[in-house]
């Protein structure tokens, strides 16, 4: 049924940080200086240490529509679980504390809620180091899609893609779907539930949101054990996506490849004489001899990919460089 926009659905938007003194501030504020105004921000503080808790109560304490809840630091899942739990709003945004809002997200998004009621609302981005130098991803038109083309976008759509940030979400979706706890890469699968779960996803051909790419952040970081979670979310995915929609599983086949050429990059950086990543390079090198298997005859695996996974199975240095000069680019 249709509304009137005025202010008519409630927007509960979920603020995860873990000593973001710097940048919090800022993205509250990309939100407080939205027009539309029916919202409410939870706010998610992981153990930080930094004073962080200092700027949300004296914000919390000037306005009645922020909450701020402490938590023993237990990684960004736990988090944006507590604030599913605490949200109130019929649509769900998650906002990462270093990325924010652009001008006028929440009006586009919210009337094209009420005037076409889908169930999620996807949109385009600017993701860089600052908005001058930054990279632009916009879908290329105004589109409704099914559950199943919508997942198909989610694989082919760099603008649309399994960020969760740049998505808006009826509340509903998430009462049977839950972030994986300690675990890194941990937004893949929960979007792709809802997107499985929604009847109608509209795509919006705007940027609306800014993410900031720290390349100092923990997944741009040398390998460690946890950094496998990138394929091994991967991999729960590709079997998500065989069992639902199997004509899409050549997709989720490359998506894993990227997943293990990503890993793979950062694996083949330190000693693989010794320690973790000798461990996980001959834990990948045995997957991927299985995998190469499965995708021989995959149209949707380029053969550049094929022969990136064949070469970081004989020469991980060389592969290093392979994949430093072209294709990480």
């Amino acid at each position: 049924m249709k509304k009137n926009l005025e202010n008519s659905i409630k927007l509960s938007i979920i603020i995860p940080f873990y000593n973001a003194k710097k940048t919090l501030e800022r993205a509250i504020d990309s939100v407080f200086s939205q027009e539309y105004k029916n919202i409410e921000i939870l706010l998610i503080d992981d153990g930080s240490t930094d004073g962080s808790d200092e700027i949300c109560a004296k914000i919390v304490k000037d306005r009645k529509n922020i909450f701020y809840y402490a938590i023993e630091k237990g990684g960004v899942s736990a988090s944006r679980n507590i604030g599913l739990e605490k949200a109130s709003g019929d649509v769900i945004g998650f906002l990462d504390s270093d990325d924010y809002y652009l001008s006028g997200c929440f009006h586009k998004v919210l009337a094209d809620f009420c005037q076409n009621n889908p169930d999620i609302v996807a949109f385009g981005l600017k993701k860089g180091t600052s908005e001058e130098n930054s990279l632009r991803l916009i879908p290329q038109k105004n589109i409704a899609l099914n559950n199943r083309e919508g997942v198909e976008q989610l694989f082919r759509d760099k603008a649309v893609d399994f960020y969760l940030w740049n998505k808006f979400f009826k509340r509903e979706l998430f009462s049977q779907i839950t972030f994986p706890e300690g675990k890194l890469y941990e937004d893949m699968v929960p979007t792709y539930e809802a997107f499985k779960m929604a009847l109608k996803i509209d795509i919006l051909d705007f940027e609306g949101i800014f993410y900031y790419q720290n390349n100092e952040s923990i997944v741009y970081q040398t390998f460690n054990k946890n950094q496998y979670d990138n394929v091994t979310q991967r991999k729960i995915l590709l079997k998500k996506v065989t069992k639902d929609f199997p004509e899409l599983s050549s997709l989720a086949k490359s998506r894993l490849i990227d997943g293990y050429l990503s890993t793979g990059f950062k694996i083949s950086k330190g000693n693989l004489n010794q320690g973790i990543p000798k461990e996980y390079y001959v834990k990948s090198v045995k997957e991927i001899k299985t995998f190469s298997k499965e995708i021989k005859n995959e149209k949707e695996v380029s053969f550049l990919k094929k022969i990136a996974l064949k070469l970081y199975t004989i020469s991980p240095k060389a592969y290093f460089i392979l994949y430093k000069n072209y294709l990480g680019k």
